[in-house]
């Protein structure tokens, strides 16, 4: 059985949208290839510890590209994901390539970039400009994006879905490192409006949780929130999909300026994403305008949820690019 490799990081200030994306994906791949996580960092290796799979570790001290190259060398059929941000030297792809069967880039901008066999960014706010400065334009078929391509854990595309019993819902992720889940429950504080607060297991600030009352309320999060709300807002991010496949209207916050600009992008590509910006610039006046007008969404907005413009596939889609590719080789 071949190896896969997956290089990621997950950690409470990365997030942990890049982890759930791998697992999907390793879900999938592990009926064909024996999947291994290459991480740097003891916070990844104990998140990932709890999922059982394989996990080799990058000493603090090892220089990350050499430690890759060898460990494709002595793996030399290998398949290899990377999901890091990290930018590699001009030589680290085009040597790796040579070591393994198929390189798959996800959301990663490095120099040789075109040696991968393909380079995922999945979502359907790719800027592809941002792409001139790495990747000729006549190599851009190596580019798999857009709904087709967004991956989604088996949870979500299991969910029940309901109508309104959370007339609101509120999700900032994992770990929220940026805090969004305070600034939005500060301009929530005595409107009297009704909104559930979903807080992942590893949100950094459990410590400092507001006391609920009867209108402002937190849970540990359930993805049966989200299926049962009426509008959610999420800032951007997976979350932001995993709500318009289950075909929920959502006000999208970005965390960072560049979350922003991605908010931005999807808001023009779909009316069932409203785009508020990044979440220090929100003021409470737009925030209200936004859920009061959501209560009944628009025909645009409706028409746009019922398409299933999001299938749900994109693993899948992933996976047998995948296997593809490795009969080939």
């Amino acid at each position: 059985m071949k190896k896969c490799f997956i290089r990621l990081d997950a950690t409470s200030s990365l997030g942990f949208g890049h982890m759930m994306r791998c697992l999907a994906l390793s879900y999938e791949l592990e009926t064909d290839f024996e999947v291994i996580f290459v991480v740097r960092g003891i916070e990844s290796e104990r998140e990932l510890e709890k999922y059982n799979f394989e996990i080799i570790q990058i000493s603090d001290n090892a220089n990350e590209e050499d430690f890759l190259l060898s460990l494709a060398s002595k793996n030399p059929d290998g398949i290899w994901i990377i999901d890091t941000k990290k930018q590699f030297h001009e030589k680290f792809l085009p040597s790796l390539k040579e070591n393994c069967d198929v390189l798959l880039l996800i959301e990663n901008l490095s120099k040789n970039m075109d040696y991968a066999d393909g380079i995922l960014f999945p979502a359907a706010h790719l800027d592809y400009d941002i792409l001139n400065s790495w990747l000729p334009k006549e190599k851009r078929n190596k580019v798999l994006t857009g709904w087709d391509w967004i991956l989604l854990r088996s949870e979500i595309i299991s969910a029940s879905i309901s109508n309104s019993k959370f007339p609101l819902v509120i999700t900032t992720g994992g770990s929220d490192p940026s805090g969004v889940f305070f600034k939005i429950w500060y301009l929530l504080k005595g409107t009297n409006i009704h909104a559930t607060f979903l807080i992942g297991n590893s949100f950094v600030n459990r410590n400092k949780l507001p006391v609920a009352d009867n209108f402002l309320n937190i849970v540990d999060y359930d993805i049966k929130y989200i299926a049962s709300a009426g509008t959610v807002i999420s800032t951007f991010g997976i979350s932001v999909a995993e709500c318009l496949f289950l075909k929920k209207p959502v006000i999208s916050i970005g965390h960072s300026y560049e979350n922003a600009i991605g908010s931005e992008i999807l808001s023009f590509r779909t009316p069932a994403c409203i785009n508020l910006g990044y979440f220090e610039n929100i003021t409470r006046e737009r925030l209200l305008n936004e859920i009061d007008r959501l209560k009944q969404p628009n025909e645009e907005i409706k028409s746009w949820l019922s398409q299933d413009i999001i299938d749900g596939q994109g693993v899948n889609r992933v996976v047998s690019w995948i296997k593809d590719r490795a009969v080939k080789c």
